[in-house]
């Protein structure tokens, strides 16, 4: 008995210092990010202000628009600005403890069928997953899809009737974080429920078509809530075609993250509008072995090898988990694998939790079968990760790293017949995961587009392009120009208009007033035509426009026509106000802003 509390003892304080480990890499250095995603950011802002906002997921104040993913993660973040004060620390902090609370919550799912001390490498292995750790460092929604999956997993894994209902209600919840996202984990939870109790086709057939009824009204109860409200009486569906959230989740958060829309050709002269669509890792060409791109692994499948080993060799046992992280596994590899339209780096944070469960299964079953086994599976990760830095390093110098280590230890682990120095090896393979982790702390690059990077810590170009290995920040979070328009609003309604929402939002988030962006979030939206425009400045509701320098690129022909006319008027019917009465930013030449008055007239 004194035995048995001993260890429980040692695996509590284990476990406590696993929670430390993820909680210090989400945490430490977090001001430093700012406000992140500022459209995202700029929601938040305008939600604080009213139910009405918070509902309807508005990004403006006067809400206009919405914002162009489900409301629970920035329902969640609005509720921590509200007790903590709008600040960026605020609103990343909920993602920080999401991170957390999916390691913690990984230990369990992963400790009940395997034992404590899988469970502990697999919370370890997530704590410390570079791709993990830079989204839960975001405000971007990720954090909270993985965490709501992970609870939704281990209702699964229950095998009961009523708990499976319970699991696809929060994939319903997941649902409403990233929409069709999170129904790619579809089949993993319905794997582990189908294998996780006794087999009767009858009952579980019975319980299936009630999960999927949960599923179904859950899911979509908040978007159909927002169709059937009078199109008057709420924002706009932001990146939707035709003002509908179901076809933003259909179009924009479907189809067009798997078919790419090529852009018209270049406009013959240029126009302000607004900067491009920014996307990561275009240059990775889809199809099978994708994800093996250095580029890619190294976010996320450091220890792939000892995980396929871990799917192969505990096959006997914890059937039901094994289906549910393999499943997991292989429909989003399959998904990030084909999605040749709308790619975002940070989406391959759903492939953390999978990989670190399969990892720590099996680290344990090579443990158990002995030094043979333990030391090919040591030299297979070491080979993999020697391949995975050759990516930025080159060949010669990613031996002279931890891999040559590990593989070392292989070796004598083969040749010795002994096990200790296999607790060398697995520490040497822990090392670039950890570096890379901790480069999103040092180094985190595009703050909208979060990866981790320890090229880009070390100053050495990772592949991606200027734009994602660096952070810009917009030219309109410009004290003297937010200052300006306060001054000089009179009685508009808006404080400001602008194409889109880069230039919107961080005037929003600095004033908490109004600001119109006429095309919502790339300004192809067809939201505000010239002769709405025209209406709302006659009306006294708008006076000062923000256009950048930068040419956009549209979706579609017709979105980039919708831009042209709009900048064309603008140029046509207002004044360019001087940049020394409202600039104190130095203007940038590729990305310079103007701002122009539409009533001159009145001081």
């Amino acid at each position: 008995m004194a035995d048995l509390f001993t260890q429980r003892r040692l695996e509590t304080a284990a476990l406590v210092a696993v929670l430390l480990v993820a909680a210090g890499l989400r945490l430490w250095r977090l001001d430093d990010n700012g406000f992140g995603t500022d459209y995202y950011a700029a929601g938040v802002r305008s939600m604080l202000q009213g139910g009405w906002l918070f509902f309807y997921n508005s990004f403006d104040p006067a809400g206009f628009v919405s914002l162009d993913k489900p409301p629970v993660a920035f329902w969640i973040q609005t509720a921590f600005a509200s007790l903590l004060g709008f600040t960026g620390w605020a609103i990343h902090l909920p993602q920080a403890l999401a991170g957390t609370g999916s390691v913690a919550l990984l230990y369990r799912l992963v400790r009940r069928p395997f034992g404590a001390p899988a469970g502990l490498i697999a919370a370890l292995l997530l704590a410390i997953t570079p791709i993990a750790v830079a989204i839960d460092r975001s405000n971007n929604t990720d954090s909270w899809l993985v965490f709501f999956l992970l609870l939704a997993a281990g209702a699964a894994l229950r095998g009961r009737g009523p708990a499976f209902v319970g699991s696809m209600a929060l994939l319903g919840v997941a649902f409403n974080v990233k929409m069709l996202a999170a129904l790619v984990c579809g089949p993993a939870l319905v794997a582990a429920y189908l294998l996780a109790g006794p087999f009767d086709w009858r009952r579980q057939l019975g319980w299936l078509a009630t999960g999927s009824l949960a599923l179904l009204i859950v899911s979509l109860s908040w978007a159909i809530a927002f169709d059937l409200t009078a199109r008057d009486d709420r924002p706009y569906a932001g990146s939707s075609a035709d003002n509908s959230m179901l076809e933003l989740i259909v179009v924009h958060n479907g189809l067009e993250r798997f078919v790419r829309n090529r852009p018209s050709p270049p406009m013959t002269a240029p126009v302000p509008t607004e900067t491009p669509r920014l996307e990561a890792y275009d240059s990775v060409p889809t199809g099978p072995l994708r994800l093996a791109h250095p580029a890619l692994a190294s976010q996320f499948a450091w220890l792939l090898p000892i995980a396929m080993l871990g799917l192969v060799l505990a096959r006997r046992r914890g059937a039901a988990s094994l289906a549910l992280w393999g499943v997991w596994m292989v429909t989003y590899g399959i998904v990030y694998s084909a999605a040749g339209g709308i790619f975002h780096i940070y989406y391959l944070s759903t492939l953390a939790p999978p990989l670190a469960a399969l990892a720590s299964i099996g680290f344990v079953e090579l443990w158990r079968r002995g030094p043979p086994a333990l030391a090919l599976g040591l030299g297979a990760a070491a080979l993999w990760q020697a391949y995975v830095l050759a990516g930025p390093f080159g060949w010669g110098t990613s031996w002279i790293a931890a891999p040559g280590i590990a593989l070392l230890a292989a070796i004598a682990v083969l040749l010795r017949g002994k096990r200790p120095p296999a607790f060398v090896g697995a520490a040497a393979l822990l090392v670039l995961p950890t570096a890379w982790a901790l480069s999103a702390l040092f180094a985190p690059g595009n703050l909208m587009l979060p990866s981790s990077s320890l090229t880009r810590w070390l100053g050495i170009n990772d592949g991606r392009g200027v734009l994602l290995s660096r952070n810009f920040s917009t030219l309109s979070d410009d004290p003297k120009l937010h200052g300006f328009l306060l001054a000089h609003r009179g009685n508009a309604r808006f404080l400001a208009v602008a194409p889109s929402t880069r230039l919107a939002a961080p005037v929003i988030i600095r004033t908490g007033q109004p600001v119109l962006a006429a095309g919502g979030f790339s300004g192809n939206d067809p939201i505000l035509s010239p002769e709405a425009l025209a209406q709302m400045v006659a009306r006294g509701e708008v006076r000062f426009v923000l256009l950048s320098s930068v040419a956009g690129v549209g979706r579609r022909a017709n979105a980039q026509s919708r831009q042209r006319d709009f900048i064309r008027w603008v140029q046509a019917n207002g004044l360019p106000v001087k940049d020394e009465l409202w600039r104190s930013l130095p203007a940038e030449s590729r990305r310079a802003i103007t701002l122009y008055d539409l009533a001159p007239g009145e001081g």
